[in-house]
């Protein structure tokens, strides 16, 4: 039997989880402008989510706080690391803040202090908070609209209830994954800050701890769209094991 080889990569390539990144952000993107009038109508209604007993709309839909006018270095970092659509998207879309703080924003905010530890006031720290915070409104975008979409194996409609704090914790393991990213592009152009490697060395730590954990997460989440914003964000050994046979996009939109 001949055996078969692939060919060689060609010079300057993305490594392939580089590419399969892109492919999960592309379809994130693809995914909120798909549904983003679906989710502006049941957020303008503001009632009850069939599926999420207790969780409101109208805090699930509030955008984070923007960057300080002096946040520039921040935001250029956000956008070295491929995120800027993370945080420009739920700042033009998202619902004004109310002073209301959810599970959601609180399962964000405390993701960020447990990476950050103390404020450094380095930019890769306020772009840590914002991708953080930014994360909340994602994981906020898909909930309002869960029981709109189907589970992610069976690709049946209208998967069963689910409680919030199963969406705190998605929350947590997003940030967590967006902060890596953040980190990672920072130390790259690092001068050998230990601040920043020992911030990274604690995003690395809390996501080792959360992997055994993240299979049930996902069963649990059920629906698509949610189950894939969290297993590629995450990083974990089961990240974008499903693009391996296909999503399920194409047959659902």
């Amino acid at each position: 039997m001949t055996s078969l080889t692939l060919p060689p990569r060609p010079p300057g390539s993305p490594p392939l989880a580089h590419a399969w990144q892109t492919l999960a952000d592309g379809l994130l993107t693809q995914r909120l402008h798909l549904h983003l009038d679906e989710w502006r109508a049941a957020v303008t209604e503001e009632k009850a989510l069939p599926d999420v007993p207790g969780a409101d709309v109208s805090v699930l839909a509030q955008c984070p706080s923007p960057l300080s006018a002096g946040d520039e270095s921040a935001m250029a970092l956000l956008e070295d690391v491929g995120l800027g659509f993370w945080w420009e998207l739920p700042q033009r879309h998202g619902a004004e803040a109310r002073n209301q703080s959810g599970a959601l924003h609180r399962a964000a905010d405390t993701a960020a202090q447990n990476i950050l530890a103390e404020q450094s006031g380095a930019a890769w720290s306020d772009a840590v908070t914002a991708a953080s915070a930014a994360a909340a409104w994602w994981v906020g975008f898909f909930a309002v609209i869960r029981h709109r979409g189907v589970h992610h194996i069976t690709l049946e409609p209208h998967p069963g209830p689910l409680h919030e704090q199963a969406l705190g914790t998605a929350v947590s393991v997003v940030a967590n994954g967006m902060a890596t990213r953040v980190l990672e592009a920072a130390l790259r152009d690092s001068d050998d800050d230990p601040a920043l490697r020992a911030a990274y060395c604690r995003a690395i730590e809390a996501g080792v701890c959360v992997e055994p954990e993240l299979p049930r997460l996902t069963d649990e989440l059920a629906e698509l769209r949610l189950v894939d914003l969290v297993s590629t964000t995450a990083r974990w050994r089961g990240r974008f094991t499903k693009y391996a046979g296909g999503t399920g996009a194409g047959q659902v939109e």
